[in-house]
């Protein structure tokens, strides 16, 4: 004969394992409507690095609106975002990240538009940062711009 004690310890392990179920297939819905979340609807969309990016690097303590849209918001040393930041020794230069580097990676520069530099020729054609003279160009202190222009280099 069973005692009320022996029927009450299976049924609370069966309604303990009913609420464990119940509270796995929630977290799993939450995590499957996160993963599908539509991040276009917010007017930025993920691609190269930033779709790999875990959400909490860019919606850091939970916030999500007023979250920076522009490279340089994220992309600098003083920014709340735990993004990589443009190095002190970046060119100077008015065009906005995008003009040069693509989202899949900074380095190597997608394309160049010498338009914005704001430095001369020489302070990154210097046989460190990008190639410079070849060593049979002629001996001069002047300017590359001074012969040169970056449409007909010749």
């Amino acid at each position: 004969m069973r005692t009320r004690d022996s029927i009450r310890l299976p049924l609370l392990c069966l309604l303990a394992s009913s609420a464990t179920m119940l509270l796995l297939a929630q977290m799993s819905t939450d995590s499957m409507a996160q993963t599908r979340f539509d991040h276009l609807t917010t007017g930025f969309r993920l691609e190269g690095a930033h779709r790999s990016a875990e959400c909490e690097a860019c919606h850091t303590d939970g916030v999500f609106a007023g979250t920076p849209t522009t490279c340089a918001d994220c992309h600098t040393q003083a920014s709340r975002i735990r993004a990589a930041w443009k190095p002190p020794t970046h060119l100077l230069t008015t065009d906005s990240c995008d003009s040069c580097h693509q989202p899949i990676a900074w380095v190597p520069v997608a394309r160049f538009d010498h338009f914005e530099v704001q430095s001369t020729c020489s302070s990154c054609h210097n046989n460190m940062i990008v190639a410079g003279q070849h060593p049979q160009h002629m001996p001069t202190t002047a300017e590359c711009d001074a012969c040169h222009n970056t449409r007909f280099w010749r």
